[in-house]
């Protein structure tokens, strides 16, 4: 079981595709609830109820707003559960630019830090701010200087107008001459269906491209292999995991399954981009049994009898909820997955050729579970 820790909702950037369109964002008919900006329950409180919980490993995955707000409560969960061993696992989500504040014992307990850049200093610096992408790289290559092991995992979130396949190559093969961090990992997620401003964008023309540049980058992918590397691109890791592997998901992220969210407040939610949705949270901390989460909230309506369903999952839980594009928008969104897919299946042949003859290893395709790549862009 993995559990989101919100650390605070508050954060330090303003991103055009989150912040940014919440300021022309319609009034919502969704009910949210303010959250304190610091979680109100005690580390005794929070591992009475881990210990509860019998899916093990347990991990927790840090998560905001901007966690690295709030460093003394994460070093203060990371020093209780060593002392009460009842987490495996501790996760990252950051936007990286206070990385350099946390002492790096901590930073290198972490199992994962993913940490949202869009692409090169050009895209990350325009969606998240001048100079983003500079801080971010310079702490990754600082805290890979003080010997952090773990997996770092570059979260795009990608929309019109962005070139996709340039921006991955700009995270695999950096430009930069000065922060060249080069990323391995890469999960890249589509800024669809989140607000209402499909009529705003031109989705619709620019999927087509996006659809292309998939075909494009997964022939790179194909390509590496054939050299003996195997990327951990995750849409494309998740997706070949199930098909060589036929590993089985419910929903591709685990919300509501194996996957939920410790509000400030101590209330849990499926999901961390349902805080604050009273209405749907799913038990408490101090009250709830782990055990009793699974499955109060899951995918409806058409996604259950599409043909894709069981490699997609349903994509997003929140969308599914809580619609805000026009059913023709959602239409163009399940072709761009639908041919994510397809392509898996073009080259899977190849791929179970190099696992035969060892050019590759099956091992290259393990990955934690629900550790905050949805997969399904």
């Amino acid at each position: 079981m993995i559990y989101h820790l919100i650390t605070t909702p508050e954060c330090n950037l303003c991103c055009e595709y989150c912040c940014g369109k919440s300021f022309s964002e319609p009034k919502s008919k969704i009910k949210f609830e303010s959250l304190p900006p610091l979680p109100k329950y005690s580390q005794k409180e929070l591992d009475d109820f881990l210990k509860k919980d019998k899916i093990k490993p347990i991990s927790i995955i840090f998560y905001g707003g901007e966690p690295l707000l709030n460093i003394p409560f994460i070093k203060e969960t990371i020093n209780a559960q060593i002392k009460y061993k009842t987490v495996k696992n501790f996760l990252l989500q950051t936007n990286g630019t206070l990385l350099n504040e946390l002492d790096k014992k901590y930073v290198n307990k972490f199992h994962t830090i993913l940490v949202s850049v869009d692409g090169g200093k050009e895209t990350t610096n325009k969606n998240r701010g001048e100079g983003t992408h500079q801080k971010v790289t310079a702490n990754l290559i600082e805290i890979k200087k003080n010997k952090f092991k773990g997996e770092i995992i570059a979260r795009m979130t990608i929309e019109e107008p962005t070139n996709f396949y340039q921006d991955i190559m700009d995270l695999i093969n950096p430009k930069d001459e000065i922060n060249n961090f080069r990323f391995n990992s890469i999960h890249w997620q589509l800024d669809a269906n989140m607000w209402h401003d499909y009529k705003k964008r031109n989705f619709s023309q620019w999927s087509k491209e996006y659809n292309k540049d998939v075909t494009k980058l997964a022939d790179y992918w194909l390509g590496e292999m054939k050299k003996g590397k195997v990327l951990r691109l995750y849409p494309f890791l998740g997706i070949m995991n199930s098909l060589i592997f036929k590993t089985n998901y419910l929903l591709r992220c685990g919300s509501g399954v194996e996957n939920f969210t410790i509000l400030t407040n101590g209330q849990i939610s499926v999901c961390p981009i349902m805080q604050g949705i009273k209405e749907k949270y799913v038990g408490d901390i101090k009250t709830t049994n782990p055990k009793s989460l699974k499955l109060k909230l899951s995918i409806t309506g058409s996604c259950l009898k599409c043909d894709y369903y069981e490699l997609c999952g349903g994509r997003c839980l929140y969308s599914n909820l809580y619609p805000a594009w026009p059913k023709s928008g959602i239409n163009e969104i399940c072709l761009t997955t639908k041919h994510l897919i397809n392509e898996m299946k073009r080259i899977k042949p190849e791929i179970e050729e190099l696992i035969k003859n060892k050019k590759i290893n099956k091992k290259d395709f393990d990955f934690l579970k629900y550790n905050c790549c949805e997969i399904i862009p």
